[in-house]
């Protein structure tokens, strides 16, 4: 979904001033997009803003900016290839694409029909409106285009569990899920150490080796203990990390109670996000009933305990939705862009020009 929420770095767009121009020229859409079976679509200049705000906003969080920009020289500046500003340019065509084609694919599901689901986007978009509306507005952007962009972010989001689920055009099949649990899911109880100084300051080379040998000695230390008949792991974790947390805490210029960030018992899917591909190669790599030190770069540790599943509720019923989730975010880009190909779009260069990002104002 769009966020017009403070970015990480605190920043808000405050304006697109639509009104600078006093020629006359207010062009209200900015082209046209051609669906498979010759239909045409009007790109508002609502709809174009709203993409052209999101990369752009995305591109400084990248880039972590705050305080004053230069919108010119950031525009300028190398990126992928090319210019910010031509990245930004092609990015706004492919997202607006993509949102048509998003469109022609769920008009032919049946995921339409959902009162439910109807209810569930209006209420959505309402929200999401009432909280940001005057930024939107002072961005050139009104509710109903607002409100498009944001229904097609949500039928994208829906649009994998019929594709993907049962009776779907490329229905996960159950021996396929089973499959994908036995080798891709599994039950953790673990701490990851909190590894950044005060205010978020990194911490030094030095720091990072000091950071690892604590790891090294919770990780021998819970080893070493035994799992009490009465108590459980996240205990035997927590007092590991206790013991060694008043060097390790000063270091760091805080206090931090170990066992309330030990998380127990928690259910992984492979490719679900909470952690990387890598850090998930090296939980999963440890034996049901092993502790295991992973490994997350830049000082980041994490103690881990592998546990049983559990049969009641770690089987196909309760998965088959995180695992077409996590399908999705593997295949569902390349399905888009397969049925892409019957879609054609043509901007008007002059009207694009004239919502340049350049009109954004910080």
């Amino acid at each position: 979904m769009m966020n017009f929420k403070r970015s990480v770095a605190m920043l808000l767009i405050v304006s697109v001033c639509l009104t600078l121009c006093s020629c006359g020229y207010n062009p209200k859409t900015v082209g046209t997009i051609t669906d498979p079976d010759g239909n045409v679509i009007d790109i508002t200049c609502g709809e174009y803003l709203c993409a052209q705000y999101e990369v752009t906003v995305g591109l400084l969080n990248e880039a972590e900016v705050s305080g004053e920009i230069d919108i010119e020289k950031f525009l300028d500046t190398w990126y992928d290839g090319g210019t910010v500003r031509e990245f930004i340019s092609q990015r706004v065509s492919e997202i607006l694409l993509q949102k048509a084609v998003t469109d022609y694919l769920y008009d032919r599901t049946d995921l339409g029909d959902d009162v439910a689901t109807t209810i569930y986007f209006d209420n959505y978009v309402q929200n999401e409106w009432s909280t940001n509306r005057d930024a939107l507005i002072r961005n050139g952007i009104g509710f109903d285009s607002f409100k498009k962009y944001e229904i097609q972010s949500l039928k994208s989001a829906q649009l994998p569990y019929d594709l993907y689920g049962e009776g779907g055009e490329q229905e996960l099949s159950r021996e396929y899920v089973e499959k994908f649990i036995k080798n891709g899911v599994a039950r953790f109880t673990y701490l990851s150490l909190p590894y950044r100084k005060v205010m978020g300051v990194d911490v030094t080379d030095e720091e990072k080796k000091e950071l690892r040998s604590y790891a090294t000695q919770i990780l021998k230390a819970c080893e070493e203990a035994e799992i009490p008949a009465h108590g459980s792991v996240k205990g035997v974790i927590a007092s590991a990390a206790e013991e060694f947390s008043t060097n390790y805490q000063n270091m760091l210029g805080y206090v931090q109670d170990m066992e309330s960030i030990t998380y127990e018992n928690e259910r992984m899917v492979t490719g679900d996000g909470k952690f990387t591909a890598q850090q998930y190669a090296q939980m999963f790599g440890a034996k049901v009933g092993e502790y295991v030190m992973v490994d997350g770069g830049d000082g980041l540790y994490t103690i881990a305990y592998r546990q049983e599943l559990d049969p009641e509720t770690d089987n196909y019923d309760s998965l088959i939705n995180e695992i077409i989730a996590v399908v999705a975010s593997e295949r569902f880009q390349s399905y888009l862009d397969e049925n892409a190909k019957g879609f054609t779009i043509e901007l008007d260069k002059k009207a694009a020009k004239y919502y340049s990002p350049e009109k954004i104002v910080f």
